[in-house]
């Protein structure tokens, strides 16, 4: 660190010693409780650290998950930043905020509206199974106390390569037992939904505990189908590619898909997601809808759909009635049935496709405090009946009409 790194840094601790103090008023400590304990998944928190590790620019991560501690490390190439706790108000309105800052502070951070963010809530969930949880970086090494209070360490870590930050959590937390850490996160570990689809970074995420492994892969490569081969292509702004995911874990399952994407006027990226089965044909497959990770929404689609959503405070739901989300749903049922074209100049369209488009409407009826996915219905349903746009627009149509006792 430099010297004014350093004189930021004994600043730092200064000031979050004295609201440590405030925090352990018997009237104040809720709000450590809801903190650490607003998500109702176990393990949350490992969603947060691939977060600040695709923040990072990290294109590969790591858990190592021991009987007494949890490591995380990855390669990202941002490092941890620090500021001047005298100027975090104008720093955290300018995006300035330096990360030991953020991430010994509750809910300050350079997270803007609708964006993933780095070192918000979310990381305070590892308290639910630490105390003192150490961050080792190339430039700094400091643990956590108290919630908030940052304290230097003046060794590395064995575990960590040079070009790597890594993070350890020792499972002390007194209200919290080792053994139900090390179930809860080893459970957790290889049931994560897609973690690394809709992160823009992060190709391969490693896990371990005991004699146990587990590997997360995403790859994008040209795929040939008849006398079509596309690796991203651009039509109407539109990116098109194709993903192969890979989870290696008690045997490897893959997953493919067409995934779409464009960006909005902000240039923030949402994206729909066709699945194919072994033989390369369409597939039906529900998802959550997702905001980089999944959600606990329901979109009763047959595809995946991702937006940077504004969402509720647990990170589970998507707020209803915003002007932001309604757009970006009307945005994505545009570009889902946009799709359907680079579906068919793919050779994908055939009779499954009545599979994969919403044929009923009264799915998407919902109540009105809860955000609604019709257009998805309104805005595929008017794309296929165009014959110019479609050419099997007609026989879909007509189909469709029977499928739904012939309403149209």
């Amino acid at each position: 660190m430099t010297p004014r790194d350093e004189k930021f840094f004994a600043a730092l601790i200064e000031d979050r010693e004295e609201n440590s103090k405030i925090l352990e008023k018997a009237s104040m400590r809720g709000i450590k409780r809801s903190v650490v304990e607003k998500y109702s998944e176990q393990a949350h928190f490992i969603y947060e650290l691939l977060q600040n590790a695709d923040d990072a620019k990290a294109t590969r991560a790591e858990f190592i998950l021991h009987a007494d501690r949890l490591i995380f490390k990855h390669n990202g190439t941002k490092k941890f930043s620090i500021s001047d706790p005298a100027e975090e108000d104008a720093d955290t309105a300018s995006g300035a905020l330096g990360d030991i800052n953020a991430i010994t502070s509750i809910a300050n951070t350079n997270k803007t509206s609708a964006t993933i963010g780095k070192f918000g809530v979310g990381f305070k969930a590892v308290f639910k199974y630490t105390s003192t949880p150490a961050i080792f970086d190339p430039h700094v090494a400091f643990q956590i106390k108290n919630f908030i209070v940052p304290v230097r360490l003046n060794h590395d870590h064995p575990a960590r390569a040079s070009d790597e930050t890594l993070f350890e959590f020792p499972f002390d937390n007194k209200d919290c037992a080792a053994e139900i850490a090390f179930k809860a996160i080893s459970e957790k570990l290889p049931a994560l939904d897609c973690p690394i689809l809709f992160l823009p970074h992060l190709q391969e995420v490693k896990f371990s505990f005991g004699e146990a492994c587990g590997t997360y892969k995403k790859n994008k490569s040209a795929r040939k189908f008849g006398k079509t081969e596309t690796k991203k292509t651009e039509t109407k702004k539109t990116e098109a590619e194709l993903i192969t995911l890979t989870n290696s874990y008690d045997g490897v399952t893959e997953q493919k898909l067409w995934l779409f994407s464009r960006a909005d006027d902000a240039g923030r990226k949402y994206s729909v997601g066709y699945f194919l089965d072994e033989k390369n044909h369409l597939t039906p497959v529900k998802k959550y809808a997702f905001c980089f990770f999944a959600t606990k929404h329901v979109t009763n689609l047959n595809f995946v759909i991702h937006a940077p959503f504004l969402l509720n405070d647990s990170r589970e739901g998507i707020l209803a009635g915003d002007a932001h989300n309604v757009k970006m749903i009307e945005s994505l049922a545009e570009l889902a049935a946009d799709a359907l074209i680079h579906l068919r100049d793919l050779k994908l369209i055939d009779d499954g496709i009545l599979k994969i488009i919403p044929l009923d409407e009264r799915a998407f009826d919902v109540a009105p405090d809860v955000i609604s996915f019709k257009p998805f219905f309104t805005t595929i349903k008017k794309k296929i009946s165009r014959r110019k746009n479609f050419a099997d627009a007609q026989r879909l149509h007509f189909r469709q009409k029977r499928l739904l006792g012939g309403r149209s």
